[in-house]
């Protein structure tokens, strides 16, 4: 069985479902931290959960019959990033550099690239005898801001943008929101994609900041 995502009702937050071993799934809600908490006082874990499953029709059908394995837990967002790439003699890549926390495969291609950058990087240091911060650290903007991309493409993920509504009304950039959507954010050309994506998110949201 393979691992997919969900949305509740009203793009409030979404579901992971995500097969593990000895027939055990791994089951989570991922909104912000005010929608299931500030909004809900003295409801523990175990209510808001499954008062989210009640939101989630697509889900429902999966966890009949199911049975409980261990306890709710619950987790904050845990991003980060260090202060340096790089210094003298040494170079920091995948997590130990930094991590964007939910989306597990943006953690995977953020590792693999940092990883071939850096390893190029240390090949052309070594060459020139120059282990310096500045030589091994020479990549760090560049990936530092496909980083930030990254991010921005998961924050329009949890506002529940509508990526096809977004290529049909920009089919000219459907190459580069292709490019967002399968990873490929470390060039520069991907920067005009976000006033598109911030002027499409503030006309989604408009309606629900009207009625309330």
């Amino acid at each position: 069985m393979r691992s997919w995502l969900r949305q509740t009702a009203g793009k409030k937050g979404w579901f992971w479902f995500i097969p593990l071993h000895d027939d055990v799934t791994s089951v989570g809600v991922v909104a912000s931290y005010d929608y299931l908490f500030k909004e809900r006082p003295g409801r523990d874990a175990e209510e808001i959960f499954f008062a989210e499953v009640e939101r989630c029709p697509g889900l429902q059908p999966r966890l009949v019959g199911a049975e409980r394995t261990g306890p709710f837990r619950v987790a904050k967002e845990y991003s980060y990033r260090s202060r340096e790439v790089a210094g003298d003699g040494w170079v920091l890549v995948g997590d130990a550099f930094g991590f964007l926390d939910p989306l597990y495969s943006s953690g995977i291609l953020l590792a693999l690239k940092s990883g071939a950058l850096a390893a190029d990087a240390i090949v052309a240091a070594l060459a020139a005898g120059d282990t310096s911060a500045s030589r091994l650290g020479a990549w760090g903007p560049g990936y530092i801001a496909g980083m930030e991309r990254m991010r921005k493409l998961v924050c329009a993920f949890y506002d529940g943008l509508n990526f096809g509504k977004l290529v049909r009304r920009h089919p000219d950039r459907k190459p580069l929101i292709t490019d967002i959507l399968i990873g490929d954010l470390f060039k520069d050309d991907i920067d005009t994609l976000w006033p598109l994506l911030d002027a499409q998110r503030a006309e989604e949201q408009a309606p629900a900041a009207a009625l309330s």
